[in-house]
C-alpha cells in the first residue's frame, strides 16, 4: 500500500512540474508578444484584436488601437472585423455539410444546381472549390464599380461572374483564385436548400456554435460595435476604407470577434459540424496547397489549416496548427497588418527566430527620399535595402507605394517607383500593367501601351491590361 501511494505521489509530482513547466512556458511567449506588440503600436502598424489560444484555451487576449478614430474609441475583444476571404471557410464548411447530408457530391458539375451556368457541364464542384476552375474575379469586372452599392446577395454578384470569360478553358489544370467561383457555390447552396446564404450559414454554422456576434453586414447597416477600416499611406496620412471595401458576399466579408472565431476554430476539432471523414476531405492540400476553401501547408512537419483576408482597410489571419492544438486569431482594421503580426507571433509560439517590427519598406523609403532626395534614394535603391537589412520580396510593396504615389498626384514619381519594380520582377505582369498605368495618367499613351503589351506578353490572360489595350486601341 505505501509502495502505491508513493507511485501516485511521484506521478502526481511530474504532473505538478510539466504543468507549471508549460504554464512558465507560456508566460515567456506571452511577455514576449507583448513586446512585439508594443513595438507594433510604437510604429502604429496595427490595430486591432489578437487572441492566441492553445487546446482551445486563450492565453493572449488583447485590443489594440482604435475601431473609430473620428471619436477615438478604443477596439475591445467584442468589436466586430470584416475577416475578407476568411469567409470562405465558412462557404467550404457548408458545402461539406450538403455533402455530408448526401445533398451533393463535389464530383457534380456545377450546371446540375444551376441550370443557367454559362461554362457548360466541365466544371464541377471540387473545382470552384479548390480554385482551379477557371473562373475570374468579379471584382474585376468593368461595371463593378458602378453596380458594387447594388449588390446585396449572391444572386446580385451572378450576372457580373456570368459576363466573365474563363481565365483558362481545362478545369483543373491549375490554380487560379477565384471570387467568383466561391460567390457561384453560394449559389449553389442557396438552390440546394432554398435559404439564403446568410440564413443558411446563420442556422447550421453560426447559432449551433454560440457565434452571436457574427454575420453579414453592409456598411449602411447600423451595426454595434463594428470597427472601421482604415488604409495607412507611407507618410502616415489614413483614409477610410468605405468607398472600397467589397460587399459582404459567400467569398468573404463576414463581420466577427476574435472570440466567436475561436469557437469556430474548436467546433472543427469535434464532430459538430463535419464528421471526420468529410473534415479529413476538406483539410486535403491540392493544387498550390489549397484545399476545399481552406489553405494547407506544414511547419516542421506539422499541419496548419487557416486563410487571411485583406481588402482596403481590412486585414485578418486565422492559422490552426491542428497536431499542436495552437490557434492565432489576428483582426485589425488597418489595411495589411495582420500578416506580420501572425508571422511573429507564430515565430514565438514555435521558438523560432524574428526579427522586431520596424518601419515598412515604403515607410524607410520616404524617409530617404526627404533626407537624399528622390533620385538619390532610386538611383541607390538596391544598396539601401543592403545597408539596412530590408528584402524586396513581393512585387506588392512597391506597386502599393506607386499607387499611394499616384493617389498624391506625384506621378513622375510613381513612374520611377514602378520602373524599379519592373526591374526587380520582370517576369510578373503586374508590375508593368501599374507602370502603364502610372504613363497613361501622364498622358504617355504610346508607352502605356508598350507596358500593356509586355504584361500580355507574360500574361496574356491579364484582364486588366487586356481590357485598357482594348480602349486604348478603338481610342488611340
Amino acid at each position: 500500500m505505501k509502495k502505491l501511494a508513493a507511485l501516485l505521489f511521484l506521478i502526481l509530482s511530474l504532473l505538478i512540474l510539466q504543468s507549471n513547466i508549460h504554464a512558465q512556458d507560456l508566460d515567456k511567449k506571452v511577455k514576449a508578444i507583448d513586446n512585439v506588440m508594443a513595438e507594433f503600436m510604437k510604429l502604429d502598424q496595427f490595430s486591432g484584436c489578437v487572441l492566441v489560444a492553445k487546446d482551445g484555451k486563450p492565453f493572449y487576449a488583447r485590443a489594440f488601437g482604435e475601431a473609430d478614430k473620428d471619436f477615438h474609441v478604443k477596439n475591445n475583444l467584442n468589436m466586430k472585423f470584416n475577416i475578407g476571404s476568411i469567409g470562405k471557410t465558412f462557404t467550404g464548411t457548408s458545402i461539406m455539410q450538403l455533402a455530408q447530408r448526401g445533398k451533393l457530391s463535389v464530383a457534380d458539375p456545377v450546371i446540375k444546381y444551376l441550370p443557367d451556368f454559362p461554362y457548360g457541364d466541365k466544371i464541377t464542384i471540387h473545382h470552384l472549390l479548390t480554385h482551379t476552375s477557371g473562373m475570374f474575379n468579379y471584382f474585376a469586372h468593368p461595371d463593378f464599380a458602378s453596380k458594387i452599392s447594388t449588390i446585396r446577395s449572391v444572386k446580385d454578384a451572378l450576372p457580373l461572374i456570368y459576363d466573365q470569360k474563363l481565365v483558362f478553358d481545362s478545369p483543373g489544370e491549375r490554380f487560379s483564385y477565384s471570387n467568383s467561383g466561391i460567390v457561384t457555390l453560394g449559389a449553389v447552396i442557396e438552390a440546394i436548400t432554398g435559404q439564403s446564404y446568410p440564413d443558411y450559414i446563420q442556422e447550421n454554422i453560426l447559432k449551433p456554435l454560440g457565434m452571436n456576434d457574427t454575420r453579414i453586414n453592409y456598411l449602411d447597416e447600423v451595426v454595434e460595435n463594428r470597427a472601421t477600416g482604415y488604409e495607412k499611406s507611407a507618410s502616415g496620412k489614413l483614409t477610410r476604407n468605405i468607398f472600397r471595401v467589397p460587399p459582404a458576399n459567400a467569398d468573404g466579408g463576414i463581420e466577427t470577434t476574435v472570440e466567436d472565431m475561436l469557437k469556430f476554430d474548436q467546433a472543427l476539432y469535434g464532430q459538430k459540424l463535419l464528421a471526420d471523414e468529410y473534415k479529413t476531405k476538406m483539410f486535403t492540400p491540392f493544387k498550390e496547397n489549397y484545399g476545399y476553401c481552406w489553405r494547407i501547408s506544414q511547419k516542421n512537419g506539422k499541419t496548419m489549416t487557416g486563410h487571411s483576408g485583406g481588402a482596403p482597410g481590412i486585414s485578418a489571419d486565422f492559422k490552426r496548427y491542428i497536431d499542436d492544438k495552437y490557434t492565432i486569431i489576428v483582426l485589425s482594421n488597418y489595411g495589411g497588418a495582420a500578416g506580420a503580426v501572425s508571422r511573429t507571433i507564430e515565430a514565438i509560439i514555435f521558438d523560432e527566430k524574428y526579427d522586431m517590427p520596424r518601419p515598412t519598406l515604403a515607410e524607410f523609403l520616404l524617409k530617404k527620399m526627404d533626407e537624399k532626395g528622390f533620385d538619390h534614394t532610386i538611383q541607390n535603391f538596391d544598396q539601401l535595402l543592403k545597408e539596412n537589412g530590408y528584402t524586396l520580396n513581393s512585387s506588392q510593396i512597391l506597386n502599393v507605394y506607386g499607387y499611394q504615389l499616384l493617389s498624391e498626384q506625384k506621378v513622375d514619381m510613381a513612374i520611377e517607383v514602378f520602373k524599379l519594380n519592373v526591374r526587380h520582377f520582370p517576369d510578373e505582369a503586374n508590375p508593368y500593367d501599374s507602370l502603364a498605368e502610372s504613363y497613361l495618367a501622364r498622358g504617355d499613351k504610346e508607352s502605356a501601351i508598350a507596358n500593356y503589351q509586355k504584361a500580355l506578353q507574360i500574361n496574356p490572360n491579364f484582364s486588366s491590361s487586356k481590357e485598357a489595350l482594348e480602349k486604348l486601341m478603338k481610342n488611340p
